[in-house]
């Protein structure tokens, strides 16, 4: 019992003394705290079945201890506090088609890419590598398909219309 209390308190001086013993920063230095990159895309880019798709994804680097980019003043204006990330390397995969285009990031930390979506539920895996680090994420989209829909309805009724001039009943 006695052996195992020294141990311990062996062990909390072992850690006390490398707590003391660590680096600090010197009078005037400046600590640089962690981060991490984050991505956001614009979910109002309209997403039609068989149409083409704009991926928009803003990445921004989010410094410590702030959990939300986003301030919202009273008249109404969105601030963006978070620093956008220029100049990163974008890869945005289409999963269910096994496909992927590449873009960098402009000024504005904002990336474009184009894709036809052909199926109704698209899932894009979007990764960012940029100098401060590397990020991943999932982005699903629903497709649409009313707009298919509606066109297929004109054709069916320019097709019938055609089918009743031909046989004179119109």
């Amino acid at each position: 019992m006695r052996g195992r209390a020294i141990g311990l308190l062996a062990a909390a001086a072992v850690l006390a003394l490398a707590a003391a013993l660590a680096p600090l920063p010197a009078a005037g230095e400046t600590v640089i705290l962690p981060y991490e990159l984050r991505i956001y895309y614009d979910p109002r880019q309209p997403a039609n079945l068989l149409h083409d798709y704009t991926l928009r994804i803003l990445v921004v680097e989010v410094p410590y201890g702030v959990e939300d980019c986003w301030e919202a003043l009273p008249n109404g204006t969105v601030i963006q506090l978070c620093p956008p990330i220029s100049d990163a390397y974008v890869r945005v995969w289409y999963e269910e088609l096994k496909t992927f285009k590449t873009a960098r990031t402009g000024e504005d930390g904002v990336a474009s890419v184009g894709f036809r979506l052909w199926t109704p539920k698209a899932t894009f895996r979007v990764e960012v590598y940029s100098e401060r680090g590397s990020v991943e994420e999932r982005i699903a989209v629903n497709a649409s398909p009313w707009l298919l829909a509606a066109y297929i309805c004109f054709a069916a009724m320019i097709s019938s219309m055609m089918l009743a001039v031909r046989r004179g009943m119109w």
